[in-house]
């Protein structure tokens, strides 16, 4: 396969989940308990609804792979057996806010060692690399300058609020459009099912991340345990 480009996940592909999102998630829980003035509610309680339990996040649940309204409208589930009185729509706006106040106090890790090298390899073969990612412009560019890799993407897509979001296709496609580069060859690299879905609806090949290869191997074309074996 002639490949030219390579679509990479960002949470659990460039860096690690666990690490940064329990971190981040506490400290923004705390603050929409505050806001909302629900500091009985247990932020165990909330991190467990968004698929975070025993300092681990479950790399299918709402925290890894789905947007912030998705990460609101769970909190906002939560609260609502407590009797929050404010609306799903204002769980959410506070959701993205607190999010993005707390997101420089995440710990920010590579998800493998030599990750610049890998990367800048690839770019150096002529491959142009992009990032398609649930997470915010905010915190995507924070963590992507933090892992010291941000120079190395031609393009990084993000839930913007106007970006369809994976696994819609639509960041497979401009990025196909605006490189003048057939999709058969494009490949995604990423480590949910979100990813295997958007690879798929894309009509482009896909690597699978995980270190438990039987979670993804019947879906994906390939399986790596981290990008260092590409």
């Amino acid at each position: 396969m002639d490949i030219r480009a390579i679509i990479f996940d960002k949470d659990g592909t460039l860096m690690d989940v666990d690490s940064f999102w329990i971190e981040v998630s506490v400290y923004a829980l705390n603050d929409i308990l505050e806001k909302t003035k629900m500091r009985d509610v247990p932020v165990k309680e909330l991190l467990k609804a968004l698929g975070a339990d025993n300092g681990k996040v479950n790399i299918d649940g709402i925290l890894c792979k789905g947007t912030y309204e998705q990460i609101g409208l769970a909190i906002f589930d939560v609260l609502k057996k407590y009797g929050i009185k404010a609306s799903s729509e204002e769980i959410v706006t506070m959701t993205l806010e607190a999010y993005n106040k707390s997101a420089g106090l995440g710990t920010v890790r590579p998800a493998c060692e030599n990750m610049r090298d890998i990367l800048k390899h690839l770019k150096e073969n002529n491959i142009k690399l992009a990032i398609a990612t649930t997470d915010n412009p905010v915190i995507t560019k924070k963590c992507i300058k933090e892992l010291g890799i941000a120079d190395l993407f031609d393009k990084v897509y993000t839930d913007d609020g106007i970006i369809p979001p994976k696994p819609d296709p639509w960041c497979a496609e401009d990025f196909s459009r605006t490189f003048d580069i057939p999709l058969k060859n494009i490949i995604m690299v990423g480590d949910t099912m979100t990813d295997i879905q958007f690879a798929e609806n894309a009509g482009i090949s896909v690597i699978g991340v995980s270190r438990e290869r039987d979670r993804l191997a019947p879906y994906a074309d390939a399986v790596i345990s981290d990008i260092s074996h590409m």
